[in-house]
């Protein structure tokens, strides 16, 4: 069963009061899933667009990152160089680093199986744009805006771009500088080669819907015009391959936000860690990240090795795991949950290490783990039997809890004195 349409979340379809959704689509539960609060249309917004307004109200992950940052800044200003998110510097040569190499945190590339520090980087932390760090190595804010738009359009730089700079065309190697990859390229390059700017305009526009390759009688005639003006043979090539192109604008905006929280990894790496098990990590395997480096390393390997059948929370996990692991090898390593001193959901700093939540507990949800910190705060925990009674863990958790030693300091139960008559 398909169990998603594949677009993202937080399209909303506004409906006037005097009118039913029924007069314009049907409408389903999301996922088959009966309890959903939301539901979804049937049809897809390109079919009803003339007649309903659809709000694109998106999550970031982004600004909740750099809230949680920048609220310990606001507690510790001595510690920092800037007040506000804004001021985080955009142009600091040791942050670019992680980006070109694993020395800025004095690690090799074997130790964090990764051959550059951009692990838990918005937009630059995962496999794919991993690899094309490796094979362009950019070093100023415009390769990284660069980056950004070729991995975020289609066809940009997988069988395009990636050939070109790798030398496998027949072009020959082209300077990463020069490829296109965002859609305003198209126009800019263009009118500085001689078109006119309408034309050049007309272009960008064709390419970065992915019309050559739909409509090609057009598309010849754009050859033409480019040719007239000298523009090189595997620039009309790449153009024709893309398929959708991602605006410069939006790609700076996600390198300028990836940045101001790339600055804490080189400074304050145990708060950017902190930050990010905390807000972007969902899923976590607390025996294998309290056991260190080898076991994070070994666990690691053997989901990779098995990657064509992954789960979804497999997947989510190598990424947790991935980053775990470069945080390991700097030095720094995860304490135990311990009943008085874990928080609900953040990786709290103790010393060199985080201290993990409860949360991170597989079958413990958020709100069994708040209920916990109230009882907590309510009144200390006296022993294992005042837990089991005040909180709302199941049995099977609270097992858990107690093999993972927890409960090291609580007595098994009340003694008759605590219990009986004379009982505080």
């Amino acid at each position: 069963m398909k169990r998603s349409t594949g677009q993202h979340p937080g399209g909303i379809v506004v409906v006037p009061k005097s009118k039913s959704i029924f007069d314009v689509t049907p409408i389903q539960f999301p996922a088959d899933d009966p309890t959903s609060d939301w539901k979804t249309t049937h049809f897809d917004y390109h079919s009803f667009e003339a007649n309903l307004l659809k709000l694109d109200i998106l999550g970031h992950d982004d600004p909740t990152m750099i809230k949680f940052l920048m609220d310990y800044v606001s507690l510790n200003p001595t510690e920092f160089p800037f007040k506000r998110a804004q001021d985080i510097p955009l142009d600091d040569t040791k942050v670019y680093e992680l980006f070109c190499g694993t020395e800025i945190i004095n690690v090799q590339p074997h130790e964090i199986m990764s051959d550059v520090a951009s692990y838990a980087i918005p937009e630059f932390g995962t496999p794919f744009t991993r690899q094309m760090l490796v094979d362009t190595k950019p070093k100023t804010f415009a390769g990284l805006v660069k980056i950004s738009g070729l991995s975020h359009g289609t066809d940009v730089w997988l069988k395009n771009a990636q050939a070109l700079v790798s030398g496998k065309t027949d072009f020959g190697k082209i300077p990463f500088n020069d490829i296109i990859a965002c859609r305003d390229d198209i126009m800019v390059q263009l009118s500085d080669l001689g078109l006119q700017p309408l034309k050049a305009f007309e272009i960008m526009e064709f390419v970065r819907k992915g019309k050559p390759s739909k409509d090609k009688a057009k598309w010849l005639d754009y050859e033409q015009e480019m040719r007239k003006n000298n523009v090189p043979e595997w620039y009309i090539w790449s153009a024709s391959q893309i398929k959708y192109m991602f605006p410069k604008a939006h790609a700076t905006a996600y390198v300028i936000m990836a940045m101001r929280i790339a600055w804490f990894k080189v400074y304050k790496p145990l708060l950017f860690y902190s930050g990010f098990f905390s807000k972007r990590a969902v899923q976590f395997d607390y025996e294998i990240m309290v056991a260190g480096a080898n076991a994070i390393r070994n666990k690691l390997t053997t989901l990779n090795e098995s990657s064509f059948n992954l789960k979804v929370k497999d997947e989510n996990l190598i990424v947790t795991l991935g980053v775990a692991l470069e945080m390991t090898k700097r030095g720094y390593n995860f304490l135990p949950i311990d009943i008085n001193r874990s928080d609900a959901t953040t990786f709290t700093m103790e010393d060199k290490g985080l201290r993990m939540p409860f949360s991170a507990i597989d079958g413990l949800g958020a709100s069994v783990a708040y209920d916990i910190i109230s009882k907590r705060t309510e009144k200390p925990f006296t022993t294992r039997e005042d837990v089991k009674e005040r909180t709302k863990i199941n049995k099977t958790v609270f097992e858990k809890l107690e093999q993972f030693g927890a409960f090291k300091d609580l007595n098994v139960e009340n003694s008759v004195i605590e219990a009986g008559l004379f009982a505080l």
